[in-house]
């Protein structure tokens, strides 16, 4: 037992249920405590939790470049899309790449939509992790990623939306 102060590895760890230093799971919720013997064996297996904790950080950081990544795409999309069907603010010589009040209207609302709902599913997803005692840090990590990036995008939406009814 000295041996585990001094650098050595536990011999012990090869099993999920046997690592008791396993940072990122400190934080789940707690399972309820098996209160007989059938609840104690109808418990998950240690090593499907451990997998399906690591499986909810996977999908956690795929949805937030999902989001990222698709706020822009759909953006500069729909900005080329419109910008290459012309428009009288576009003839009129300004410098600008939505060219009729439509354009900026569409643009504003369909700038806005995912990364806004990209925020709310990551906010419901990590309440549906927590719920069901599974790895939920990381969620609440997207989840405060997506919120300056969606109030961005809400911002540069709802100023598109205004200006379309300037016109």
């Amino acid at each position: 037992m000295a041996g585990l102060f001094h650098g050595e590895s536990d011999p012990f760890v090869d099993h999920p249920e046997n690592d008791l230093r396993a940072d990122a799971d400190y934080s789940n919720r707690p399972r309820p405590q098996p209160r007989s013997f059938d609840e104690l064996a109808d418990e998950p297996d240690p090593a499907e939790i451990a997998e399906a904790n690591r499986r909810s950080s996977r999908q956690a950081w795929i949805f937030l470049f999902a989001v990222l990544i698709s706020s822009a795409v759909v953006a500069g999309v729909l900005g080329i899309v419109f910008r290459s069907m012309g428009g009288p603010l576009c003839e009129a010589g300004e410098a600008i790449w939505l060219c009729t009040p439509n354009a900026q209207l569409i643009w504003g609302i369909a700038a806005l939509t995912i990364p806004t709902v990209g925020m709310l599913a990551a906010g419901f997803i990590m309440l549906s992790k927590y719920r069901r005692y599974l790895r939920w840090r990381t969620w609440m990590g997207v989840f405060y990623m997506l919120v300056p990036h969606s109030m961005f995008w809400l911002f540069n939406g709802i100023q598109m939306i205004y200006a379309s009814t300037l016109h």
